[in-house]
């Protein structure tokens, strides 16, 4: 029987052109994959063999593969690999890593010069020993609030007096979870992109389906920090260290990356989103793309999408951060670009996207609007060399189908970005595509919503019956109304989210946001959360 080599990326799309070495009995064969992903370098041996595939584009992989004995089957060592009783061996290639580290120490932060490591601040703890901890990322035990359902009571109050809502309870992502920085895209001089992600601890069985959330932050503009990069954004964007405030009280001014600081931000301290996950017991994939110097790249486009989930996908399967059974309650380390798990045996193939979320604040919520009439067959459409679409790009048709969430944090709709009200037009289309989709919408004064939103919009097709009725605190008006397993329509007055109080202070405390827009995920990601067919923990 012949041995066949097969190289896919990815999501399953051949590649070609693929450099292969197979030893076999001890004899070296060397070829390259043709149009289809395919080379056959002869015989299958009765002794374990090895094989090598490299492509530029891609990152390399080798499994060492063990022949069956009689009445047996195959075992070979790589996750993202799989081998057929008819000798087909499959390699999958991808173009995500874990980004580079490079430690350093409080006293370095506050006395070096602004540079750009090329790598991820990871932090040299207090006596000068490397922790492997991502700098900036304080998950630790923090005591929360959990957003309640109806949002709204009866008659309000001050701070969380504003919402119904659970007890406080005590929350440590980093003993739950992993949080990984991954760098999209390979190649010297390529397009490269910067992404966070949360992973849970599956300590069930090995799950055959994942869930994700996709959350998009407003625009990285220079006027807030952000250094200007262009295409194909290699320097400064994503690691620029610049001078940005203190690491202690009347200390000198100290270093930060503000696109990296982006993703520790929304994730773990200023909206909390994480902590907001596991208060209302939902498990799901955190993915948060950094936005490149105002342009959104492959991240705007479905197939973009399709890819990111597929490459994110093979790398926890490349890494086993998505094997059952996982015991481990220690802090959350950063992963070796070159990592992989390696173990012996016959390997299931990477789990499928069960249910995918898409969820945005403010002017991130224009991405999403922009998916919302994706079509079937449809390819990634960005000219610019690099961002083709068999390197960034995927078939949507898996990601439509497991696309059934949208989570509308506050979308604008002033000049220019009339982004509500495009929502409202492309939303419907969307949702009765499929009857089990939903739409979660949270709104505010601030962004140019009407107060009678709720009553008005044309998404009122999706909430219908009785609204119930407005409430008032300090005079600002919140109204809300739902149909849980569809729709949430809900609506804030300037005022009713931030506003000054003595309430004790437990996170997320949204009253003491900058304004009330910024307010708005730190509760109503986790509110839309505990509403969502999202698995539950």
């Amino acid at each position: 029987m012949d041995l066949t080599i097969e190289v896919t990326d990815a999501v399953g799309a051949p590649i070609g052109g693929a450099d292969i070495s197979a030893i076999l009995s001890g004899v070296q064969t060397n070829g390259k994959s043709n149009a289809q992903g395919k080379f056959m370098p002869g015989p299958i041996p009765s002794s374990a063999f090895q094989v090598d595939v490299r492509h530029p584009a891609y990152l390399s992989e080798e499994v060492k593969v063990t022949p069956p004995a009689p009445a047996g089957a195959f075992l070979w060592d790589n996750p993202v690999c799989s081998v057929s009783a008819s000798g087909v061996i499959t390699v999958r290639l991808s173009r995500l890593r874990a980004a580079p580290t490079f430690s350093i120490s409080d006293p370095e932060l506050e006395r070096r010069d602004p540079f750009n490591p090329q790598a991820v601040f990871t932090w040299t703890d207090h006596g000068g020993n490397p922790t492997g901890r991502y700098l900036g990322t304080f998950n630790n035990e923090e005591l929360i609030v959990p957003i309640g359902h109806p949002l709204l009571p009866d008659k309000p109050g001050e701070g969380w007096g504003r919402f119904n809502h659970g007890e406080p309870v005590k929350l440590d992502p980093s003993r739950t979870g992993n949080m990984i920085w991954l760098e999209w895209g390979l190649g010297s001089g390529q397009p490269r992109l910067l992404i966070a992600a949360w992973v849970p601890h599956f300590r069930g069985p090995t799950p055959t389906k994942l869930d994700f959330i996709v959350f998009y932050s407003p625009n990285t503009r220079p006027d807030a920090g952000y250094p200007v990069d262009k295409f194909p954004w290699l320097d400064p964007y994503p690691y620029k260290a610049v001078k940005s405030g203190q690491l202690r009280k009347d200390g000198p001014p100290a270093l930060t990356q503000p696109y990296p600081a982006l993703g520790h931000r929304y994730l773990f301290r200023e909206k909390w989103l994480i902590y907001q996950l596991l208060a209302v017991k939902r498990q799901a994939i955190v993915i948060f793309p950094i936005q490149p110097s105002m342009d959104w790249g492959p991240f705007a486009h479905a197939a973009g999408i399709a890819r990111l989930i597929g490459e994110v996908t093979h790398l926890l399967h490349r890494t086993a951060l998505t094997s059952g059974g996982q015991t481990s309650r220690d802090e959350d380390r950063a992963l070796s670009p070159g990592y992989r798990f390696f173990r012996t045996a016959m390997h299931a193939p990477p789990p499928q996207a069960q249910r995918i979320v898409l969820s945005g604040f403010s002017a991130g919520v224009a991405p999403i609007v922009n998916m919302l009439g994706t079509s079937f067959g449809q390819k990634l459409d960005d000219r610019r060399p690099g961002l083709d679409h068999p390197l960034f790009g995927a078939d949507v048709a898996p990601f439509l189908n497991a696309w059934m969430e949208v989570w509308d944090h506050d979308a604008p709709n002033l000049a220019p970005d009339y982004t509500r009200t495009a929502l409202e037009r492309a939303a419907p289309i969307w949702m009765n595509q499929n009857k089990q989709r939903m739409l979660r919408c949270y709104q505010t004064e601030s962004t140019g919503t009407p107060k009678d939103w709720i009553e008005t919009t044309p998404l009122t097709q999706f909430a219908p019956g009785p609204v119930k009725p407005p409430v008032y605190a300090g005079g600002h008006k919140a109204a809300e109304r739902h149909v849980d397993a569809r729709c949430s329509l809900v609506y804030f007055d300037n005022g009713y989210l931030k506003h000054a109080t003595t309430a004790p202070e437990i996170a997320p405390v949204f009253w003491k946001a900058n304004d009330a827009h910024q307010a708005v995920p730190m509760v109503t990601f986790g509110h839309a959360a505990s509403l969502s067919g999202l698995a539950r923990m």
